[in-house]
């Protein structure tokens, strides 16, 4: 093989790698978290999701290894390309203490995780049901801007691709 064809070969993997990083850092992933991140069963958990489509749908599953508990539905929120959600739930009473992940997923193929740890419920659990805050109809604000350094390593990465290329396309 020649070095031209070579230089050629390794240009176009190279750009095959970099677009699905560059259409990441553009459109970004669906991320949620969770607060707090050690909860009592039977307590009340603030599930916050971002980097979503306004209108998605993400169905909501705390999973271990023995159990899958369904805790509902969320629907992302927004404007334009950003939307995300602001969920409180009551976990239920009867969950085993230990570690759990907290997925959002849709029925695209979309999801997001993160982890949970479930401790025995309070005194307060065990006597009677939660009660849950009504949600309040104050818009929630989210900021979509990605950080500089985010930015900064993805136009580095890029133009130091791009310089590789040409080199090797030069190169006799």
């Amino acid at each position: 093989m020649s070095t031209r064809v070579r230089s050629r070969l390794y240009l176009a993997v190279t750009l095959l790698i970099l677009v699905p990083v560059a259409t990441a850092f553009a459109h970004g992933e669906p991320v949620i978290t969770v607060e707090p991140s050690v909860a009592a069963a039977g307590s009340s958990i603030t599930i916050s999701g971002v980097g979503m489509e306004p209108g998605e749908v993400f169905d909501l599953f705390l999973e271990n290894a023995s159990v899958s508990v369904d805790l509902g539905k969320a629907t992302a929120e927004g404007e334009g390309e950003e939307g995300g959600f602001v969920v409180v739930l009551a976990l239920p009473s009867d969950l085993q203490p230990g570690s759990y992940i907290l997925r959002a997923s849709t029925e695209e193929g979309e999801s997001a995780v993160t982890d949970l740890t479930i401790t025995s419920p309070s005194e307060e659990a065990k006597a009677g049901p939660v009660t849950v805050p009504e949600p309040s109809n104050e818009p929630h604000v989210l900021d979509r801007r990605k950080p500089t350094s985010q930015v900064v390593g993805g136009l580095a990465l890029a133009l130091s691709s791009a310089v590789v290329g040409i080199w090797l396309l030069r190169r006799p």
